[in-house]
């Protein structure tokens, strides 16, 4: 009795995570508002180059979002790509952002990418 309840329970708790990131997924659209904001913030954008970066964060976003779907959960076979879609999104960027605008970014890059968990191969 004792653990059929705890099976139950696990298995609830279970569920109630995957239906809360299933809800959580945004759309390329808030991906890209959301990354225009923190930018914003975190490099502090001028007036002028905040329509700039927020266009080019929707195409990349888009983009990304289409190479999510093509890769249907096997992320290393389109892994890349992403990272040739991240290197033109850079190059955008620079175009944009001061020197130190960018080198900040760059810090940010780094910083993000020591602390993602690891992916296996």
């Amino acid at each position: 009795m004792k653990k059929s309840l705890i099976v139950i329970v696990s298995l609830f708790i279970v569920s109630l995570t995957v239906s809360a990131q299933q809800f959580s997924q945004r759309t390329p659209e808030e991906n890209a508002k959301r990354m225009t904001e923190r930018m914003k913030t975190d490099l502090n954008l001028t007036p002028e180059q905040v329509a700039p970066i927020d266009s080019i964060n929707l195409v990349f976003a888009q983009a990304q979002a289409k190479l999510i779907e093509k890769a249907n959960g096997d992320f290393a076979s389109v892994r890349e790509d992403m990272q040739k879609l991240h290197a033109l999104r850079v190059e955008a960027y620079e175009k944009i952002l001061t020197d130190e605008q960018m080198q900040v970014y760059q810090k940010l890059m780094e910083e993000r990418q020591k602390n993602r968990p690891q992916q296996g191969n």
